[in-house]
């Protein structure tokens, strides 16, 4: 549970992860009660303008093979969106937020959302298995193996590798590889020791520009912002909004967003 202060605003890095959220609380304005969001996408939620919110979430992280199995729409149609759960869901998605909100404790949720989450893991399609084998040789180079070696290792074109990969992983492998290694070097991160340059060479960025660039991408803000603006939640305490305005702009959703551009293989 958090309180968000009148114009405070949270900024949720990019990531790999389809997030399914459930709001048990009051609802930060332009948020569904039940919402997912896509891999690789930067967005941002706050407080009213002149009064506080008080949220409670259930927070769940799918790996995109997870989420291939558990969703009623691949998700390709998911990055760079938050959607209501009942689109990704349908009926019982529109059920499921009801009765989390209606239970009367975590362990009811609990209870409720692994009984969800099981049945629908049994009825599911199962990603490719040349896709779990590029996957796979992704995460164990920290994204830093090449493309055109993963096509060549499950025996596709690269363009077919990247068309199959994007619609079941939910991004073209290039950018996964991105966010594979800035999420491996911000795990590396130490406030009071961290040197930048050396830390990026580190992790296979050519130069430091290069690593800016995908710091603002996918964390929208520098790496001096991203350490004193980091929660312990993993979260960042974004720009507050400017005064007169009513949220933040995005293109297909409440206006409490804003979309990351999603880098294109």
């Amino acid at each position: 549970m958090e309180t968000l202060s009148p114009g405070e605003v949270i900024a949720v890095p990019a990531s790999l992860s389809v997030s399914l959220n459930l709001n048990f609380g009051e609802l930060p304005p332009g948020l569904p009660a039940a919402y997912a969001a896509g891999p690789g996408f930067l967005y941002r939620y706050g407080g009213g303008e002149t009064s506080s919110v008080q949220v409670a979430w259930i927070g769940l992280r799918l790996t995109p093979l997870g989420a291939c199995r558990l969703l009623d729409v691949p998700p390709s149609d998911l990055a760079g969106h938050v959607v209501d759960l009942a689109e990704v869901f349908g009926t019982q998605g529109r059920v499921l937020a009801e009765r989390c909100r209606a239970a009367r404790s975590h362990s009811e949720r609990f209870a409720l959302l692994d009984a969800f989450l099981l049945r629908r893991s049994a009825e599911g399609l199962r990603p490719s298995a040349e896709i779990v084998r590029s996957w796979q040789l992704l995460s164990r180079s920290a994204g830093r193996v090449r493309i055109a070696e993963l096509a060549a290792d499950v025996g596709w074109s690269g363009d077919h590798l990247g068309r199959v990969f994007r619609r079941q992983v939910g991004l073209p492998p290039k950018t996964v590889a991105r966010l594979m290694r800035l999420m491996n070097l911000l795990t590396c991160v130490d406030a009071e020791r961290t040197r930048w340059p050396e830390l990026a060479a580190d992790h296979g960025y050519s130069d430091q520009s290069h690593f800016n660039r995908d710091m603002r991408e996918f964390t929208g803000m520098s790496p001096s912002e991203y350490l004193s603006r980091l929660r312990p939640c993993g979260c960042l305490d974004a720009v507050p909004k400017p005064p007169g305005r009513s949220g933040w702009a995005a293109s297909g959703a409440s206006d409490s967003f804003k979309t990351a551009e999603v880098a294109r293989s």
